[in-house]
């Protein structure tokens, strides 16, 4: 399937922002207990899946990767701020 580089785009922002969601949700793993702990551990399982057969079908890994660190560095920018502002 070609892609406009438009849709590389969007498809790099959705694969990078799922690999956030991930390390947040592995973050809280273990917090949850039954039914609301079976539903974490689809939604991780999916998420997790999806990302794979996305990643095999595109060839911009490197790109990923840098888009990837850059969406991690502020989702851990923000929380520091708001864990600093609570010790305020």
């Amino acid at each position: 399937m070609k892609l406009t580089k438009e849709q590389q785009v969007d498809i790099t922002l959705l694969i990078a922002t799922f690999r956030c969601f991930n390390e947040q949700l592995y973050g809280i793993k273990g917090i949850h207990h039954k039914v609301l702990k079976k539903k974490f551990n689809t939604l991780l399982n999916v998420s997790r899946r999806y990302e794979t057969d996305v990643v095999r079908e595109m060839n911009n890994s490197k790109e990923l990767e840098e888009v990837y660190d850059v969406m991690m560095d502020i989702i851990l920018n923000v929380k520091l701020e708001i864990l600093k502002d609570d010790k305020k």
